[in-house]
């Protein structure tokens, strides 16, 4: 996913892996719906201690947990691993287990599995981020042309005030599903770039490929949420 060129040159992006060759990261991408059982405050502890279990696990490359702003009680926790096996090591050993047991008593769960398609800027890492854009779709058109058109709408915001990346999966499980992520240092740039006409002409761009396509606004989790 290469942005369009600074200096006023337009360049197409390319599809490119996250790092390396393709195929070499995976991810696991967990969904979580709180239920009538759980706060959010019991919730997020969870989640914390979730993410402090899998920080020492073999392979691990990133991890990140997500509130959803546009729904409140929804989740999403992303871990990124160096290979399948490290992933099915760290996820099936009994501490991960029981710690799954435990949400899911909070928190209706719905576990997905991807790979890594492209990754640009990183100037912040997601997990340094304050908020994000979670674009998901389903295609209707071919892979290749979606990608190209998801690198195109992160890119333009590449050297804009607070722009940290862009990073976009594919599902291992339906290979017409992709998770788009694309975000910022804090709120007020993410907000400008949802509004701006470029971001909308280019999500139009991507509703052409695509059967069903969602964009949500997402927070780290840990901060305070915004009023």
């Amino acid at each position: 996913m290469s942005p369009n060129a600074a200096g006023g040159d337009r360049r197409e992006p390319t599809p490119a892996d996250i790092q390396g060759e393709p195929g070499h990261r995976v991810a696991a991408v967990q969904r979580f719906e709180l239920n009538d059982v759980g706060t959010l405050e019991t919730f997020e502890r969870e989640l914390e201690r979730n993410a402090r279990h899998h920080k020492h696990q073999k392979g691990l490359e990133g991890q990140v947990t997500l509130r959803l702003l546009d729904r409140p009680g929804s989740y999403l926790y992303l871990s990124c691993w160096s290979s399948l096996g490290n992933l099915a090591s760290a996820i099936h050993g009994s501490t991960s287990c029981a710690q799954f047991d435990r949400l899911g008593r909070l928190a209706d769960i719905t576990p997905g599995q991807a790979v890594g398609v492209g990754l640009m800027g990183a100037g912040v890492t997601l997990a340094d981020a304050a908020h994000a854009v979670l674009v998901e779709a389903l295609l209707d058109g071919q892979a290749a042309q979606f990608e190209l058109d998801f690198g195109a709408l992160a890119g333009q915001f590449m050297h804009d005030a607070g722009f940290g990346g862009g990073l976009l999966l594919r599902s291992t499980i339906d290979p017409r599903g992709y998770l788009g992520l694309i975000w910022w240092s804090s709120a007020q740039p993410c907000d400008d770039a949802l509004r701006s006409s470029r971001f909308l002409d280019r999500r139009l761009r991507l509703e052409s490929t695509t059967a069903r396509l969602t964009v949500e606004r997402a927070q780290v989790a840990g901060e305070d949420p915004r009023p």
